[in-house]
């Protein structure tokens, strides 16, 4: 294992920023509305933040979900979904899920860890963001009926001022509400994916 892997999977075994680190990528809406205890009514979900070292940056999938008749039309999002009663736990949930969406199988040996649980109030989602390394080039075997197209990011991109901008979005009741946003080749990155990004950021420059 390489040195940044050890130190995030250290890093990640400590108190992490969660709620501070995921102001910074939400709306004023969010904030006033989600409570800060996650209800106990909420459904159970993971997604998969697979890390890749490339040059002088760490890669990473994330996936455009196909439009339709939903709360999460068209987002970019982590691969991930709901847990099922035969997973083992949520990291055998974002595993899976993985290979299911896009096709990547990733050993559970590889997770490095997990970031701060959050909560998607439109969906009543209880979302675990889990993290590992892969090391091999990237082949995506895409359900299409999950996943319209997978887009590689990467942590420096992010990081580039340039790429932050503000979002509108744009509710079926008429309500709109500015939120921040990260630019990922002129896909829009808003919303819990966002928040988990800027949670992991704020971790890696840590370390």
């Amino acid at each position: 294992m390489s040195d940044w892997q050890n130190k995030l999977r250290q890093r990640l075994s400590e108190p992490k920023p969660g709620r501070d680190a995921h102001d910074k990528m939400s709306s004023l809406k969010r904030q006033d509305e989600t409570p800060f205890d996650i209800p106990t009514t909420a459904r159970k979900a993971a997604v998969l933040i697979l890390l890749k070292e490339e040059e002088d940056s760490l890669i990473f999938p994330l996936i455009q979900r196909p439009s339709y008749d939903g709360v999460h039309s068209g987002q970019m999002a982590f691969p991930g979904g709901k847990y099922d009663d035969t997973d083992e736990d949520l990291i055998e949930t974002a595993l899976r899920e993985c290979y299911e969406e896009i096709g990547v199988s990733v050993e559970r040996n590889k997770v490095l860890g997990t970031l701060s649980d959050i909560y998607i109030p439109p969906s009543n989602m209880h979302v675990v963001p889990v993290v590992a390394n892969y090391s091999d080039v990237f082949q995506y075997n895409i359900d299409e009926y999950e996943v319209d197209k997978v887009v590689e990011a990467s942590i420096s991109q992010l990081q580039d001022i340039n790429n932050h901008k503000e979002h509108i979005v744009d509710l079926d009741n008429g309500v709109k509400f500015k939120t921040p946003a990260f630019d990922v080749y002129g896909h829009t990155v808003w919303g819990a994916t966002a928040m988990m990004l800027s949670e992991l950021l704020m971790i890696i420059e840590k370390i």
